[in-house]
């Protein structure tokens, strides 16, 4: 998790009964971080794009 805040407050209230919870909602989290992620490079590799620079220029 690239959160550590969070990450620190869960281990606060890692409790025996509630660890299942606490475990799927760090695999989840984690994976929006993931999506996110994904989404920012192909965002940026589109906006960057020489491709797009030149379609720009043609129009």
């Amino acid at each position: 998790m690239r959160n550590t805040w969070l990450q620190e407050q869960l281990a606060t209230i890692s409790d025996e009964k509630y660890q299942f919870v606490i475990s799927e909602a760090v695999k989840y989290i984690e994976q929006l971080e993931d999506d996110n992620e994904s989404l920012q490079i192909a965002l940026e590799g589109n906006i960057w794009s020489p491709k797009k620079w030149n379609e720009k220029a043609e129009k």
